[in-house]
């Protein structure tokens, strides 16, 4: 079985309504010139034959008995594409189709949690831009993506070309019922997990008390290590993300050259993640703080 690590299944227990813990990202596509195909069902077309090369779309979450270890991940044999992969036609995203209306729209689609029961992942298709553009909203929960898992999604639906290369379609498994696991065989495996996961707590509380050591103590002016607050646990600076929060969200995107990034990290001396990094922070800033 294949337990959610101790990191990945906090982000399951920790999340609330009003603190959810999928990530999204919004894509912009221009239809080919003279396109007259219906793209929803080409997108789900797509998808539906690449699945396969990123386990995230078809594994789902299954529970022990008695919460008595992490869940694990099981093959879903009954996944259902049209649940996960959607259509919002224009008569949601109203005329004229502003940019201002779809970024209402993607935020009210972040703000609803992801259903446990399926695959952590929804794909939105949304037109009705004024630009003639067609906008894909993407939602996949943290507990089954991170930046190894990420790569893995990029490359199973993204090319380098117009025409993507031909994939090989899966092979023929069949059905096994493993998502009914006994309670039996549950138990056993949540047990074998408790023990891993007792054992790696004991290995690493030698590098853990180091490590408070070095947050609690701090070095003053004699070079003598005294037991103080350091300026990393005061209180963060003021931004509007320090506020008592809701179930909504607020998306806002804005979009600059590369070029010019690239200029600014060269004449800077930093690197492209810099500059990004940079303009984040001063658009987090308060007027006058």
């Amino acid at each position: 079985m294949n337990h959610l690590g101790g990191m990945d299944a906090s982000l399951l227990h920790f999340e609330t309504p009003e603190m959810p813990m999928h990530v999204g990202s919004l894509q912009i596509v221009d239809l080919p010139e003279g396109y007259a195909g219906d793209y929803y069902e080409d997108v789900k077309r797509y998808v539906a034959g690449r699945m396969h090369l990123a386990d995230v779309f078809q594994r789902k979450l299954s529970l022990m008995p008695f919460e008595l270890a992490n869940p694990v991940w099981v093959d879903d044999e009954d996944l259902d594409i049209d649940y996960h992969v959607r259509h919002v036609r224009h008569v949601i995203l109203p005329r004229p189709g502003t940019w201002e209306q779809l970024e209402r729209y993607v935020a009210r689609l972040h703000s609803g949690l992801l259903d446990r029961s399926r695959p952590l992942w929804e794909t939105y298709v949304i037109e009705g831009l004024n630009t003639g553009q067609m906008a894909i909203y993407n939602k996949m929960h943290h507990a089954a993506i991170d930046g190894q898992v990420g790569v893995a999604v990029t490359q199973a639906l993204l090319g380098v070309s117009a025409v993507p290369a031909p994939i090989k379609p899966p092979r023929p498994r069949p059905r096994t019922n493993q998502y009914q696991l006994g309670v039996a065989e549950l138990a056993g495996a949540a047990l074998s997990n408790a023990v891993q996961q007792a054992v790696k707590i004991v290995k690493s509380l030698p590098a853990t008390a180091q490590a408070i050591a070095g947050v609690v103590y701090a070095e003053g002016d004699d070079g003598k290590r005294r037991l103080a607050m350091p300026k990393r646990l005061q209180r963060p600076p003021c931004t509007p993300l320090n506020l008592a929060i809701t179930n909504q969200r607020a998306f806002a995107a804005r979009s600059l050259p590369l070029a010019d990034i690239k200029r600014m990290a060269k004449r800077s001396g930093a690197s492209l993640n810099d500059i990004v990094l940079a303009i984040c922070a001063g658009a987090l800033k308060v007027p006058g703080r």
